[in-house]
């Protein structure tokens, strides 16, 4: 393995420590991830929601709201239609509870048994002969044209909340929440499904308030050289939408003259520390003209005590969010910000009770894998923290059914330990446990479907085992066939649950992408897993006139047709296989974060690793290397193939318990006990019969 470590910039280590107040170990390791931008460390140093995305930022998520409180207002009947995995089923869960809060008429539905993913004609005729007339699709919909268009037709309405890839032909929903779409506003397109259903809870929770769609214009007036400096800005839904600037000579002209007068008309003004501003106006303009406003200064104490008696310069001078400005914020952009913080505090569910709910858009976001960066990062290490404590039953039943109860959770245990259970009720044919299980109040019932929960896992395990090992040996053949660009496996017995599983495992054994296909009756169903940089999505797109349907992501996807159609799309990948083009393959190699001394090399760590939390996609755990490291006891763990080095390092000041995966035949030939080796490691919390010990995961070791 090939051991990369960057070089970097002392000096930018040293600016990156001293304003954002962190350690140099931290800061260097920012730096060696070209984690410098001020909005980049931003979200990987502050987890409060305020730091955010506005939701009414999505184009049309107002139109999503008001349609919404229009079925609220007049008792229609509303249907959420999510997908099957864990994030169709989180987000499923999360519509259906908000939408019975605002006492909705609401019923669900996600794909059953071999059912093709997303909606389809049968659950619209189904919905119409119970009188419904909204359908919200989660996770799901972006693809559903001609079915929405049939909806619409029979006088239904859809909203389509999804992050898939959208195709060039939208579907004629009221309103598409998709931050993926090519005309997006929206500043981040990593959101997964279940955290748009969040956003969406934001929103209907903000239009409950005197404030939705409301305009609201914050005035500052400043001191200039021999003027007044006015600066106004016009908010909808606290999302900035105009602003405006004057530099006025007092007694020179009038207010009628200046575009601020246009800008003020007609809309509450609201100013900070009313006496100041008062001042300012009457210099400004005149002892004649009166600028009516609004001074929120009070309202704002009442919450904030301790900013009784500062202005916004010195409010300016203190703010964290100051500092990831790119330039030094404006006494205006500290009045926006104090504003907006502000609302939220008066609303509790727009702050610290929606935080409480980020617990199922952070299984979402973790089980589909999206990019930990941006505000993905506050998701999830928020909903991390609701996790332990969560307010859903059904949830708290299942952490307590597989030893996480009350547990501090780490991304890898939801990766490795709750997602997996939660999809095999998809997988296995019966989603609908899951969201039963994640609604239900009731213990009994809780605690059923939990145990039935697990057992389909149980089972899934059991068939995907079984199916590797038939379909091991086709994949060879496909992949020496193809020339090592693709794995194409039909197996007419494998279970359609479990075709994604076996493409990711099969992907990643032969470094290419993968494609398994199961039959359903007269209906072949695939799943593709990507690999060296394969785009999934835009290699179904070229299949397009013959699957009757399909969608996903650059890295996963999936599709449905006729298996009369096999002979043709098999035809057509043959062709298509020679112009696939994928990345290099390369030696394996691992980046090295921070090379540590022995004297820095003890257990507080833990600390600037957890800090630097969560981990995941786009941004892997922190490795360390240290020289040196003598080998004092070490033995062989695991049964059969997956053998494992168990080791104890000497680092002089402490010892560390240490595992190295899959190297117990390494131990004896390239090490052994009484060695000096040099290793590169991520540091965890190992946990054991209630028990936590910090301990090294070795990547890799050489002797010294």
């Amino acid at each position: 393995m090939k051991w990369n470590k960057e070089k970097i910039d002392s000096h930018q280590v040293r600016t990156i420590s001293e304003r954002y107040d962190v350690d140099l170990l931290t800061a260097a390791i920012l730096c060696r991830r070209r984690i410098t931008e001020p909005e980049q460390i931003q979200y990987i140093l502050e987890d409060d929601v305020r730091y955010m995305h506005n939701p009414f930022l999505f184009d049309e998520m107002e139109d999503a709201v008001d349609r919404i409180l229009q079925a609220a207002s007049e008792g229609e009947r509303v249907l959420v239609f999510g997908d099957r995995d864990v994030d169709g089923i989180t987000a499923t869960t999360l519509l259906v509870r908000t939408f019975s809060e605002l006492g909705i008429d609401v019923e669900w539905a996600v794909p059953m048994g071999d059912d093709p993913y997303s909606i389809q004609q049968q659950h619209v005729d189904g919905f119409l002969e119970r009188d419904g007339t909204l359908i919200v699709t989660v996770d799901c919909g972006i693809t559903a044209a001609s079915v929405i268009e049939y909806a619409a037709s029979k006088g239904i309405d859809t909203i389509v909340v999804d992050h898939h890839n959208a195709p060039e032909q939208l579907p004629p929903a009221v309103a598409i929440v998709n931050p993926k779409l090519s005309d997006s506003s929206y500043p981040f397109d990593g959101l997964c499904g279940c955290g748009l259903a969040a956003k969406l809870r934001w929103a209907l929770v903000f239009a409950s308030s005197d404030l939705y769609k409301q305009p609201v214009v914050l005035l500052n007036a400043r001191p200039g050289n021999e003027t007044v400096i006015l600066e106004a800005v016009r908010l909808i839904n606290l999302v900035e939408v105009d602003r405006v600037s004057e530099n006025l000579v007092p007694g020179v002209g009038n207010i009628e003259q200046t575009r601020l007068f246009s800008f003020l008309q007609g809309n509450a003004i609201l100013v900070y520390d009313e006496t100041t501003q008062a001042k300012l106006l009457r210099k400004a303009f005149g002892p004649g003209v009166d600028v009516h406003v609004l001074d929120i200064a009070p309202e704002i104490h009442s919450f904030f005590p301790a900013l009784r008696g500062k202005s916004l310069i010195r409010m300016r001078d203190q703010s964290r969010m100051a500092v990831y400005a790119q330039e030094s914020p404006s006494e205006l952009d500290v009045l926006v910000q104090l504003y907006s913080i502000f609302v939220t505090a008066r609303e509790p569910r727009l702050g610290a009770s929606y935080a409480e709910r980020l617990d199922l858009p952070a299984l979402g976001t973790l089980a589909d894998m999206m990019p930990l960066v941006d505000e993905n990062r506050i998701i999830v290490r928020q909903g991390l923290r609701a996790l332990a404590t969560s307010r859903n039953p059904g949830l708290r039943e299942l952490l307590s059914r597989l030893g996480l109860a009350g547990r501090h959770l780490s991304s890898s245990d939801v990766a490795w330990q709750i997602s997996p259970v939660i999809n095999a009720s998809g997988r296995m044919g019966e989603p609908d446990k899951a969201v039963r299980l994640f609604l239900s109040d009731d213990p009994a019932e809780c605690a059923r479907l939990a145990d039935d929960i697990i057992r389909l896992n149980t089972d899934r395990k059991k068939i995907g085992e079984s199916a590797w090992t038939r379909i091991v040996p086709k994949a060879h053949a496909s992949y020496e066939s193809n020339g090592g660009r693709f794995v194409l496996v039909r197996d007419d017995d494998v279970h359609r649950g479990i075709t994604g599983i076996i493409a990711g495992r099969l992907a990643r054994l032969f470094n290419a992408p993968a494609t398994v296909i199961a039959r359903v009756n007269e209906r072949a169903v695939g799943s593709v897993r990507a690999m060296r940089g394969f785009g999934v999505t835009g290699f179904l797109a070229l299949l397009d006139d013959i699957l009757e349907d399909w969608g996903g992501h650059d890295a996963a996807g999936g599709f449905h047709l006729n298996v009369q159609q096999l002979p043709d799309f098999e035809k057509r990948i043959a062709e298509l296989v020679p112009q696939i083009v994928l990345d290099e393959e390369q030696e394996p190699a691992v980046s090295i974060d921070a090379e540590l001394p022995h004297a820095h090399l003890t257990p507080e760590l833990r600390d600037i690793v957890e800090r630097l939390g969560p981990y995941g996609q786009k941004h892997k755990s922190v490795v360390f290397m240290s020289s040196g490291l003598r080998i004092i006891d070490a033995q062989v763990v695991g049964k059969g193939e997956k053998k494992h080095a168990k080791l104890l390092l000497d680092s002089t000041r402490h010892k560390w318990p240490a595992l190295f995966w899959n190297a117990g035949d390494r131990l004896g030939v390239d090490f052994a006990i009484n060695d000096l080796v040099d290793a590169v490691f991520e540091v965890s919390v190992n946990h054991y019969q209630g028990n936590e010990t910090v301990q090294l995961v070795v990547q890799d070791m050489r002797r010294a």
